[in-house]
């Protein structure tokens, strides 16, 4: 519980500095249709007496309004103000339902924005880490659950608002009436008070059980051609269902509970009610007016009560969410990468790893004191068996990750971590399995960037993807999530081409070829040779060919 209610207080305050204006305007609109919803119901007592009995005294509290003249009233007048309030209200419960909306929006997308600038902005060991269906979770339902708790919050605030109005108007009326209600309010708070620890314990059982069911579909999208070739479907359909049934029996547990006390609450509010009729009847003598106002303060300001549990109780139920995130957007800014403001020129004369060593968290060294030169304007072939850490090797030149000992080299002198963004901006990267994402074939390769249609056709010539020309669409042909609708030598060439369209002065293939035929790849090799005018190229690779196109192999 107290984790809870210290995160509440980190999040109330990061909410007042997102919103603090529109904080101060929902404030201002939830007074002021409180105090028209207060006026309102003091109103139905002159309109409840001119329908019985017009001459029937009117309220004393009516007498203190400056320049009240009781003979000029009139039904039709009482109406008339009456109508005016209700029209004045409603305006003002519009306005205050849309502001309080848009500050549960705007907090929502702020804690998004936040996350995912924190993922996008922490070192590549943080990315390689990271549990990727957790952050997918966090990202959508996590946020969406904190968007919630706002909510919740926002309606706790206008639930007090109300209830002391009530009081107010009840307090003119009634005060026993409105004694009786506090009293029987808090006995019944203080009954249920054990459900608030048991919504944080669910709270923090969902989130879990959410995390598990995004892992699981996670497994199934990524390894979506493997489940289908080995006819894994029932497996997976079981392990799916099981997954879920978790995550029902939390929701179930949690909204059982909380019926429970829905009911209990509902069950004493109309006891109460009953006996609070009698007794106004009976002993206080109170006229028809005010017992219908009464009636009215009483059944309003029960439910409200019980609403403040409830919210309360939701509330806490979401904030293990707040927790996760914020647990995870400390995580990553401990991992941000260093400020990226220094401006770093590609080298004229040499590019080289110098006296660079690196070992994986747990695992021994996979490079020890290595020297590699890449030549300028020349293609460079890294070459050596499975796991000895030509990839490693690729994602030190690239900066991605920082060696334990060692430079990486620019003319002499040292790639300094501030400089890593500039470096990555000169850089055409094509991994192993080709990114490609659901979109045109001309969106996929220009990724941002302004080329002619001309061109764009130019270069797919030039990477043997002349098969564009006969797709339906052409280049606006729709492709699939990673290229599915296309074969894997189609892709490698796609990826290849939006690389040569950034003409980037530093090309590097890791595998990029190795879903090409012989031909086709040799192809490929004789249109990089043409490239290294205008860029260097590291390559690692396993075909024999490749080391016939290469100027220089380093072995591993």
């Amino acid at each position: 519980m107290s984790s809870s209610f210290n995160a509440l207080k980190r999040y109330l305050y990061g909410l007042g500095q997102q919103a603090s204006k529109l904080l101060v305007l929902a404030f201002g609109l939830l007074l002021l249709s409180s105090f028209t919803e207060g006026i309102g119901i003091l109103m139905l007592v002159p309109v409840v007496n001119f329908m019985s009995d017009p001459s029937q005294t009117l309220p004393s509290w009516l007498e203190v309004i400056p320049g009240f003249n009781p003979e000029v009233l009139s039904l039709e007048i009482v109406l008339a103000l009456f109508l005016c309030l209700l029209l004045v209200r409603s305006t003002l419960v519009y306005f205050r339902e849309r502001v309080l909306t848009l500050i549960r929006l705007q907090a929502t997308d702020k804690l998004r924005k936040k996350l995912f600038e924190t993922m996008l902005f922490s070192d590549w060991q943080q990315r390689i880490n990271s549990e990727q269906h957790q952050e997918l979770e966090q990202l959508t339902n996590g946020v969406n659950r904190v968007g919630m708790a706002t909510f919740y919050i926002l309606k706790l605030a206008t639930t007090a608002i109300f209830l002391i109005v009530y009081s107010v108007v009840s307090i003119i009326i009634a005060p026993i009436a409105l004694l009786i209600a506090i009293v029987v309010g808090g006995i019944i708070l203080l009954l249920f008070r054990h459900i608030f620890r048991q919504a944080a314990e669910f709270g923090t059982g969902l989130t879990n059980s959410n995390k598990q069911l995004y892992q699981r579909v996670m497994f199934f999208l990524n390894g979506m051609k493997t489940v289908k070739a080995c006819a894994y479907e029932a497996q997976q359909l079981k392990s799916f269902e099981m997954t879920q049934k978790e995550l029902r029996d939390n929701q179930l547990a949690y909204q059982d509970k909380t019926a429970l006390q829905q009911l209990g609450f509902q069950v004493i509010t109309a006891l109460l009610l009953c006996v609070l009729v009698f007794v106004g009847l009976k002993i206080w003598l109170l006229g028809v007016a005010e017992l219908v106002v009464l009636i009215v303060m009483f059944s309003r300001m029960m439910p409200m009560l019980s609403d403040l549990q409830s919210n309360t109780q939701r509330l806490l139920h979401m904030l293990p969410a707040y927790i996760d995130i914020e647990d995870a957007i400390k995580k990553n800014q401990q991992a941000h990468m260093p400020n990226n403001t220094h401006i770093v020129q590609f080298p004229r004369k040499h590019l080289a790893l110098q006296g660079v060593s690196f070992a994986y968290q747990t695992r021994s060294p996979l490079l020890s004191n290595i020297n590699i030169e890449f030549p300028l304007h020349k293609i460079t072939l890294i070459k050596g068996p499975s796991g000895q850490g030509k990839t490693t090797v690729i994602d030190i030149l690239t900066s991605l990750l920082t060696p334990s000992a060692g430079k990486v080299m620019l003319d002499g002198n040292p790639l300094d971590a501030s400089a890593h963004h500039s470096w990555r901006q000169q850089v055409s990267y094509l991994s192993q399995e080709p990114f490609l994402f659901h979109a045109s074939v001309r969106d996929n390769i220009l990724w941002g960037e302004c080329c002619t249609d001309s061109e764009i056709y130019s270069v797919l010539s030039q990477c043997c993807a002349d098969f564009v020309s006969e797709l339906p669409h052409r280049l606006d042909t729709m492709i699939g999530d990673g290229g599915i609708q296309l074969s894997g030598g189609q892709r490698q060439r796609l990826v290849l081409a939006r690389a040569l369209v950034r003409k980037r002065p530093l090309l590097i293939l890791d595998e990029a070829t190795n879903a090409l035929d012989s031909e086709t790849e040799k192809e490929i090799f004789i249109t990089l040779q043409r490239y290294r005018n205008s860029m260097t190229i590291v390559l690692v690779s396993h075909s024999e060919q490749a080391q016939t196109f290469a100027d220089k192999t380093v072995l591993l």
